[in-house]
């Protein structure tokens, strides 16, 4: 009798030691699970911000710069969640660009709601950076893999004397534009080109681009939601609403500068494929401060 129930004592020891094996291995795999992202929310950020104090989207070389507007977003989003954030963003802005609609996506375990997260970014975030949509979105999107169009918006204004209250948001350039003479040019810019030429930097990537449209727009017959807040249409404004499948860096700036150029009379449009072909080159680009990321489109 009393080896029998030393036998069962062992074998009931055994299975214990067993079941208790499979839980922490079941524990352990969860937990590996969690951190590969396969049960983690996905949130797709709408966000907007004025990027005068910013280094721009993103410092090359260095993440989580504080003057960034990803590293102040990073910073605010891993105090909300207590977990560390990676964010991936469709277009990576230069220091003093704005955003209408910069779109970002991260993975993160929190249990918080997409409302809940937008209300609570938006009390601790500083008050040129706003979310302005926050949704739980498919695992598989990913905002900078995914985005079909960018457009990007630069405002120009010509009056003798800059507006103060408008001043960081548009190019200051106190002569007369031939508008004609900008439209026509534009659309020898249209379509596939090389565009490495109207960049600058170095990449890796193809330097092939779609410029799909090239739309300007002057005074009175610039659309109302394309006005900034604070203003009122005048005939010394000028927009330029620049859409293509994606852009180089810089690429909108001196795209732009070299439209006003030949509104400006100092360059002909027929430089054009000579800039493509790299027998002519661009004079210079726009400043940073009147370009705005005003759309990014997803399939």
């Amino acid at each position: 009798m009393l080896l029998f129930e030393s036998i069962l004592f062992y074998v009931l020891h055994k299975i214990q030691f067993i079941l208790s094996g499979k839980f922490i291995s079941f524990h352990v795999s969860y937990k590996v699970h969690m951190k590969r992202g396969l049960l983690m929310k996905n949130i797709k950020l709408t966000i907007q911000y004025d990027g005068t104090r910013y280094q721009g989207w993103q410092k090359p070389g260095k993440k989580g710069i504080s003057n960034t507007i990803s590293g102040k977003l990073t910073e605010v989003i891993s105090r909300i969640t207590d977990e560390e954030t990676t964010l991936f963003a469709g277009a990576k802005t230069d220091t003093n660009v704005h955003a209408d609609a910069q779109i970002v996506n991260f993975k993160t375990n929190t249990t918080l709601s997409a409302l809940k997260l937008k209300q609570e970014l938006n009390h601790y975030l500083p008050q040129d950076i706003a979310i302005i949509s926050a949704e739980e979105v498919s695992e598989r999107f990913h905002a900078s893999l995914n985005a079909q169009t960018i457009t990007y918006l630069y405002r120009v204004n010509c009056a003798p004397v800059a507006d103060v209250f408008t001043r960081k948001y548009k190019y200051h350039l106190p002569d007369t534009l031939d508008f004609n003479a900008m439209q026509h040019a534009s659309e020898q810019l249209l379509g596939r080109h090389d565009f490495k030429h109207f960049s600058s930097g170095k990449t890796k990537k193809s330097t092939e681009k779609d410029l799909l449209s090239i739309e300007i727009f002057n005074g009175f017959h610039i659309p109302k939601d394309l006005l900034l807040k604070c203003e009122q249409p005048s005939d010394a404004d000028f927009l330029f609403l620049l859409k293509g499948n994606d852009f180089l860096h810089q690429m909108p700036l001196y795209l732009t500068e070299t439209l006003l150029e030949i509104g400006l009379g100092s360059r002909n449009a027929s430089s054009i494929p000579l800039i493509f072909s790299g027998e002519d080159t661009v004079s210079k680009r726009c400043p940073s401060h009147g370009l705005f990321l005003h759309e990014i489109t997803y399939k």
